[in-house]
């Protein structure tokens, strides 16, 4: 109940705030109902957004949302948002999704609090996902500082714009556990986040080629853990700890083993390529996310692991606006070995990386829901309450295309086949093996601004989540609440 006092109390002072400023905000209000039969609401109607859709099938939630937006243009702006949902069948009736500030000072930004965000270069209408940061979780509170939209590196003459970020946060996740762990099941509490990403992008507005790399890189630190013994294992999280999760290194003398005979925390990365080709009404690209779990992984012992990608677009709207297709493979994993050298056997042999995983920690998944790419499967499909990874050496070939079928009614279809393997360590005894897509529809009625009507329909057909289907229906309103005054 305190908690939702302070809620109400926040957007009132946000309210006299905006009055007394006069400036706008923009408000969104959606309801949206799925509905449908099978064990699991079906993949592309839950995945990829924002962790809002219940595994369980027939749910639904109302959501409110006020936000105000940072203006790129000038050189000082600030922004916020506050986002309420109330669901059903959804674990908890009412929570706070996204309540955030934003501050920029010239390229400058900062961000705290928990917002919602998408991928670094993938399609977020059309894309599997980022294998680091895809928005198919809820978001990680946190406190990230850098240059958060691309800027012109001096001297360059318009070829090259970097941007770049670094947040620490902490998972907010401890209730689901609790409530969704098994008995004799580990489980953690008061996770640390980390994440860092640099992107290089050349460019110019006057060639018809353009490019970027980058690397992106994250990781768990810091909390409690209890494993399945139920013995209490305390990770550091002081100020060295902070510096070692930056800058990868081992843990000191007060640290776990683990994290001394490794790399303290649980680290992650990829690195980022793409490459495209523009005209003056179309583009297309083709991309390469390497995924890394440790050294093994940077030094491409894993050979061509990540997600490949092709993307084109073009502004008619009509057949296709866009149209993505990718693969997504992770069952190299460096090897199906891990061993680390000892007296008795001086053999480093770095294998088994098991994507996602970790000896101690849950792995990279907040709510039950995948932080990266949705195809390695989310631990809330897990039905013994294992919070874990269980399928995370995959094969996946995905695609997914839009347009207008009249300017009023946009349409989407996504479809993708997945096979799993299981993990290095646990693998399945048979291949597992899954059919999904979806095909969605947008009406936005000219006569009616400001309003969106929704229908989709899904299906699953396979032996990994299980055949299931279902059907979306979703109002949604926005606008702007008060009209900044010139």
């Amino acid at each position: 109940m305190t908690k939702i006092k302070i809620v109400i109390y926040i957007f009132f002072l946000l309210i006299s705030q905006i009055v007394s400023a006069q400036f706008a905000l923009q408000y969104n209000i959606e309801t949206n109902i799925i509905t449908g039969n099978g064990k699991y609401t079906p993949f592309y109607l839950m995945n990829n957004r924002q962790g809002k859709i219940s595994f369980k099938p027939n749910n639904g939630y109302l959501q409110a949302l006020i936000h105000r937006d940072i203006d790129t243009n000038k050189r000082f702006s600030y922004g916020f948002g506050l986002n309420i949902i109330g669901a059903y069948n959804n674990g908890s009736p009412i929570y706070l999704q996204q309540l955030y500030g934003d501050i920029k000072y010239r390229c400058l930004g900062l961000s705290i609090g928990a917002k919602e965000t998408g991928n670094l270069i993938q399609n977020d209408q059309l894309s599997s996902g980022s294998m680091i940061w895809s928005g198919n979780s809820r978001p990680i509170p946190q406190v990230s500082i850098g240059i958060p939209n691309f800027v012109e590196i001096p001297h360059t003459n318009g070829w090259m714009q970097i941007k770049g970020e670094i947040a620490y946060g902490i998972f907010v996740d401890n209730k689901y556990q609790i409530k969704n762990k098994a008995e004799g099941m580990q489980y953690s509490k008061n996770v640390l986040f980390h994440r860092k990403y640099l992107l290089i992008k050349i460019d110019n507005k006057n060639k018809p080629f353009f490019g970027s790399i980058g690397i992106d890189m994250a990781a768990q630190f810091g909390g409690t853990e209890w494993d399945t013994y139920g013995r209490k294992i305390q990770f550091s999280s002081n100020l060295k700890s902070f510096i070692h999760i930056f800058i990868p290194m081992a843990g000191g003398d007060n640290t776990p083993d683990i994290d001394q005979v490794n790399i303290e925390g649980n680290h992650l990365g990829s690195y980022l390529m793409e490459f495209g080709y523009k005209q003056k009404d179309w583009k297309s690209k083709i991309y390469y996310e390497h995924f890394f779990e440790d050294h093994s992984g940077m030094i491409f012992k894993n050979k061509l692991d990540g997600l490949w990608g092709l993307e084109f677009s073009t502004q008619h709207q009509w057949p296709i606006t866009g149209f993505v297709f990718e693969v997504m493979n992770s069952t190299n994993q460096s090897g199906p070995f891990l061993w680390d050298k000892t007296d008795e056997i001086p053999i480093q042999v770095s294998g088994g990386d098991y994507y996602y995983g970790h000896a101690c920690y849950n792995g990279w998944t907040h709510q039950g829901h995948t932080i990266g790419n949705p195809f390695i499967t989310s631990p809330g499909y897990n039905t013994d309450g294992y919070l874990g990874f269980k399928s995370s050496r995959v094969r996946a070939f995905h695609v997914g295309f839009n347009g207008y079928v009249i300017p009023e009614l946009k349409y989407r279809v996504l479809a993708g086949h997945q096979r799993g393997w299981g993990t290095p360590f646990v693998p399945f005894t048979h291949i597992a093996h899954e059919f999904s897509t979806l095909i969605d529809f947008d009406y936005q009625p000219k006569k009616l601004k400001g309003w969106n009507f929704n229908l989709a329909g899904a299906f699953d057909k396979g032996s990994l989540f299980g055949n299931n289907w279902g059907i979306q229906i979703g109002i949604r309103k926005e606008g702007i609440l008060f009209q900044k005054k010139q």
